[in-house]
C-alpha cells in the first residue's frame, strides 16, 4: 500500500531526526542478516560417520569460526535503537519546554526502563527531573514513558525495553554482543522413524529453542547400513545477557526494531501506536532538503522481511531448476540455473507462484513451465550463440 506525507503527518518537525536514525538502524540489521546467511550457507558444521554396534553416528569434528563483525553489527544497530529512544524522550522533552535544556537538565533526560512502578516513580521523582514540567507524574510524556515500562509486562525480564537495556548496557560497558552457532535442527530429507537426532525440527522455534554445538557432539544416529540423507540447520543465536535465554539473532533484531519503530517511537510522540509506521528503507546516504518529502517513497519492508524474502527466493532459484530440468533436458541444467540467478528475488518469487497457481490443472501446468522454458531459451539465445567464427 503506498503511502503519503499525509501519513506521516503524526511525526512533528522535531521528531524527524529519528526517521533518519531508524533507518540507520535497519541498514545495520540487514547487514548482520546478509553475514548471517552467508555463514551458514557455507555448512559451518564439518561432521564424520562413527560406528558403535548396529548403529552409525554422525559426529561433529568441526565448527566454522563466526564472523567477528556479527556481534558488533549487532551492538551497533541495538545501541542505535536505544539512542533513537532516548533521542526521541530528550527532544520531546526540550519542545515541550520551548527552551533548551541546561547542562544539568540535559544529563537527567533518558529512557527509564523500570521493572517496578516504584522504581518508576522514584526515576520521575529524582532531584534533577521532578521540576521538569513534562516528567510530572501526570503529564501526558511521563505517561506515555510509563506505558512503555517493563513492569507493564507479567514477566519484566522479556519486555522489549528490559531486553534493548540489557543489551546495550553489556555492549557499551563489558562486550560486544554475545553470538554462537547454534544446532537448530536435524530432520530426514523424507520422514523416517529409524533415524534419531539430538535436535528435532520445531516449525515455529521460539526463545530458547535449539542447543549449543561443540565438537565430537553426536547430532544424528542411524541403523548401521540404512542411507537416510539428513539436513542440519544451523543458526546464528544471541544470548540475552539478564536471563542467559539464546535466541536466533535475526528474530531478535527484527522484534527489538520493529518494537522500537512500530509501538514506542509512536506512543512517546502521540500517545498511541495507532499510526503508519516510518519506513525502515530510508536511504540516508544522501543529503535532502525536505527529508519528510521522502518518507512516502521510503521501503516499508524491514531487514528481517526483506531477509527472508531473499531466503525464498534462493529456494525458489533452486525449485525452478528442478522443474525446467526433465522438461529440457539434463544438459540445460547449467543454463536454467544462470537464468534464474539474473531474476530479481520478486521476479522469481512471482514465477514460483505462477507454477503454484496452475498445479491443479495438468494443462495450466504445462502451459505455465512452457512460459518458463521459453523465458530461458530466449535467455539462451542473448547470452549463449554459438561460435560464428
Amino acid at each position: 500500500m503506498s503511502t503519503t506525507a499525509a501519513d506521516y503527518a503524526w511525526l512533528p518537525d522535531h521528531q524527524l531526526h529519528v526517521a533518519a536514525t531508524l533507518a540507520h538502524v535497519d541498514q545495520t540489521v540487514d547487514r548482520v542478516i546478509r553475514m548471517v546467511h552467508d555463514y551458514t550457507a557455507q555448512e559451518p558444521l564439518s561432521f564424520k560417520t562413527v560406528v558403535d554396534g548396529d548403529q552409525v553416528q554422525a559426529v561433529v569434528t568441526a565448527i566454522a569460526p563466526l564472523p567477528e563483525a556479527i556481534p558488533r553489527l549487532v551492538a551497533d544497530a541495538l545501541t542505535q535503537l536505544r539512542a533513537a529512544l532516548e533521542h526521541t524522550v530528550y527532544a520531546e522533552v526540550q519542545h515541550l519546554l520551548r527552551r533548551s535544556l541546561t547542562a544539568e537538565e540535559a544529563r537527567s533526560i533518558e529512557m527509564p526502563a523500570s521493572t517496578s512502578l516504584a522504581d518508576f516513580e522514584a526515576w520521575l521523582n529524582h532531584r534533577r527531573r521532578r521540576g521538569l514540567p513534562p516528567l510530572q507524574p501526570s503529564a501526558p510524556l511521563a505517561q506515555r514513558i510509563r506505558a512503555l515500562q517493563p513492569f507493564q509486562r507479567r514477566d519484566p525480564d522479556e519486555h522489549p525495553l528490559k531486553i534493548l537495556v540489557e543489551y546495550t548496557n553489556m555492549a557499551k560497558h563489558r562486550r560486544p554482543t554475545v553470538a554462537a552457532a547454534r544446532l537448530g535442527a536435524v530432520h530426514p530429507d523424507v520422514p523416517n522413524p529409524g533415524l534419531a537426532v539430538s535436535q528435532p525440527l520445531e516449525r515455529r522455534p521460539q526463545p530458547g529453542s535449539g542447543q549449543p554445538i561443540h565438537v565430537n557432539d553426536i547430532i544424528a544416529t542411524a541403523p548401521r547400513g540404512a542411507y537416510i540423507p539428513f539436513s542440519i540447520w544451523t543458526t546464528v543465536s544471541l544470548q540475552r545477557p539478564h536471563t542467559g535465554i539464546w535466541n536466533i539473532a535475526a528474530k531478535e533484531l527484527e522484534y527489538l526494531e520493529d518494537w522500537v519503530r512500530t509501538t514506542a517511537i509512536p506512543i512517546i510522540v502521540t500517545g498511541g501506536r495507532e499510526v503508519t509506521p516510518l519506513p525502515p528503507q530510508l536511504d540516508i546516504s544522501t543529503g535532502y532538503d525536505d527529508l519528510r518529502s521522502e518518507l512516502p517513497q521510503a521501503g516499508a519492508s524491514s531487514a528481517a522481511e526483506r531477509g527472508g524474502q531473499r531466503i525464498q527466493a534462493a529456494v525458489a532459484r533452486a525449485g525452478l531448476t528442478e522443474v525446467l530440468v526433465p522438461l529440457m533436458g539434463s544438459d540445460m541444467s547449467e543454463t536454467i540455473s544462470e537464468w534464474a540467478a539474473t531474476l530479481t528475488d520478486d521476479a522469481v518469487l512471482e514465477r514460483v507462484d505462477r507454477l503454484a497457481q496452475a498445479r491443479h490443472s495438468h494443462q495450466e501446468a504445462l502451459k505455465a513451465t512452457g512460459q518458463l522454458a521459453a523465458e530461458v531459451r530466449e535467455y539462451m539465445g542473448r547470452h549463449h550463440e554459438p561460435d560464428r567464427g
